[in-house]
């Protein structure tokens, strides 16, 4: 029987890497993600204590869940915290053993990670860390078993992990060369000092809870477990073992397709999509009170399912902007579109609202058209000036309408699209002298150069350093011929108006700024400065004044108007 009493005890690397400890990395656990920084980070921290022949170095503690125990203590563990410490150390032995010509030494090191099983003597095969299966056959190749550091990587579609795992071997591998030389002395008194020196504290109980709740108090320098991580946990628990690694398998697959920050805010939106307000604790507290709480029989298989298909829509049409149609110029302008949104609106909330249509309306033609629909909505609401919370209020209602709708018809006449109601105030905000300022100024000049730059069958997007500059300049010089095509109370009123603001692919020039409008055009177009449409149609301009500024003006005010409201 386990005993679930929590017990802590400092222990010597060698000791914790020795033959009563069998770790594991259970399934909720996150993949191996330590990067050189931290690899290097670790590395350094030790070589450092034993140049200051440092009686001993903390490594930190670790959290384990006992899954298995005999009387002596010996035991099998789920690693609940310090998998990413317990892993790069692994490497980092494996490496020593590899690159230590002393047959003892080598002996030593290969009995803390890994022993080949013996059939003369009935020994099993003894893995003292087991990582995720996925990863488990490249880590036993090239870390686990004897001169595996030395052996070149020819696999091919390595996980992240993996690529994780032979930076690190390369790191390690180099801190023991100088000027191409095995640094032999140097190599033999970190071994000694690892196994000898280095200790952990390490914290046991028999239960996951118990163990969550010491991780969440003590995790200092480990990666804490995200909601991704603590879902997965909960809705692998309540599965049978016989159909659990199947479903720890899809929900690796899901992840690694999406990378665990677009998983994370994937499970943020359907979180919305199932409670339908704004969140008031952590996801995954959100998620246990109100989804598996009250409906106890969606946790587990259903949940991962439901998940999987979600996860298909937010990575084919968000993530990759794809939509599958025969019709090319539509497929583009739904990929610029809907690039523009998810770059460009600093604010998510029409995502779930987007996912959700797209669950109910699974037909790809719809998606273009209900996106225009959907991309109005928001950024009228947005240049109307809706507070944050309103626009939870106003997601909420799109969502509703969208499940209890039956054709889409339904959903574009629903009144929570309609916005005609709001012209008036959409007109008066984009005519403000203090447009410049406005975090929307950049969306809608981007919005105003697709709709000039649509082009039939190519994909656009606008990607790398985007900025809005003036025309006429913010502090033009006195001697100028800005001083004679604006008063100072035209400039004031001007300066950051819609018609005198432009887009410019590079940063801005602060010495180009205030140069003449002929010489600032010419420094643009030549130099390759700006790619956008709505720059280049400048050249039609022989002069600016506030002529030319008020009508320019006009024109993008219109052509604004038409995009949201015509």
């Amino acid at each position: 029987m386990i005993d679930t009493k929590i017990a802590a005890k400092e222990i010597l690397f060698k000791d914790l890497f020795g033959s009563k400890f069998a770790f594991q990395i259970p399934g909720y656990q996150r993949q191996y993600s330590w990067e050189k920084d931290q690899q290097n980070q670790l590395f350094e921290d030790i070589q450092e204590a034993l140049v200051y022949k440092e009686e001993s170095y903390f490594l930190g503690s670790v959290i384990l869940q006992v899954m298995s125990q005999k009387s002596d203590e010996s035991g099998v563990y789920d690693v609940v915290d310090g998998q990413q410490r317990l892993t790069t150390l692994t490497i980092l032995i494996a490496v020593m053993r590899d690159l230590v010509t002393d047959s003892r030494a080598k002996v030593t090191l290969q009995s803390k990670i890994y022993q080949e099983a013996d059939p003369y003597e009935d020994k099993p095969e003894t893995v003292r860390l087991r990582v995720r299966d996925r990863d488990f056959a490249f880590f036993k190749k090239h870390i686990l078993e004897e001169e595996g550091t030395n052996l070149l990587v020819s696999e091919t579609d390595l996980t992240e992990s993996q690529e994780r795992m032979i930076e690190a071997i390369e790191l390690f591998r180099g801190k023991f060369y100088e000027d191409g030389l095995l640094k032999e002395e140097f190599l033999k008194k970190m071994i000694q000092f690892v196994l000898n020196k280095c200790m952990f504290v390490y914290v046991k109980t028999g239960t996951f809870t118990s163990a969550f709740r010491l991780f969440s108090i003590l995790n200092d320098r480990g990666m804490p477990l995200t909601n991704a991580d603590l879902l997965k946990s909960t809705n692998l628990g309540a599965i049978n073992e016989l159909e659990r690694p199947h479903y720890q398998n899809l929900w690796e697959s899901m992840e690694e397709e999406l990378g665990r920050e677009e998983l994370e805010k994937l499970l943020g939106f359907i979180r919305l999509i199932f409670v339908k307000e704004k969140a008031r604790k952590t996801i995954q507290e959100e998620y246990t009170e109100k989804v598996f709480d009250k409906h106890p029989e969606f946790k587990g298989q259903k949940f991962i399912e439901y998940l999987l298909r979600f996860a298909n829509i937010y990575r084919e049409k968000i993530l990759n902007a794809d939509i599958q149609t025969a019709d090319k110029e539509i497929g583009a302008k739904y990929y610029g579109l809907l690039t523009l949104m998810r770059d460009f609106i600093p604010f998510s909330d029409w995502i779930p609202v987007f996912i959700s249509f797209c669950q109910k309306f699974p037909k790809d033609g719809e998606a273009y058209s209900f996106l225009k629909v959907l991309e109005r909505k928001n950024v009228v609401s947005w240049v109307k000036g809706i507070t944050p919370t309103a626009r939870v209020v106003e997601t909420v209602k799109m969502i509703q309408v969208i499940e209890q709708a039956e054709t889409v018809e339904q959903v574009y006449q629903a009144d929570i699209f309609q916005t005609q109601l709001d012209q008036e105030v959409f007109k008066y905000n984009i005519d403000s002298s203090e447009l410049y300022k406005k975090k929307y100024a950049k969306y809608l000049l981007l919005r105003l150069d697709m709709a000039l730059s649509e082009n039939i069958n190519v994909k656009k997007s606008y990607t790398g350093i985007i900025s809005v500059e003036h025309i006429l300049p913010q502090k033009p010089a006195d001697n100028s011929d800005w001083k004679k095509g604006f008063t100072d109370e035209q400039r004031k009123v001007w300066t950051h108006r819609l018609g005198n603001l432009v887009l410019l692919s590079r940063k801005k020039n602060a010495s180009a700024n205030n140069r003449e409008f002929q010489i600032k055009l010419q420094k643009y177009f030549s130099n390759g400065i700006t790619d956008f449409e709505l720059t280049k149609e400048l050249k039609n301009y022989p002069q600016w004044t506030i002529e030319e500024c008020q009508a320019r003006h006009q024109q993008l005010a219109d052509q604004l108007i038409k995009l949201y409201f015509v």
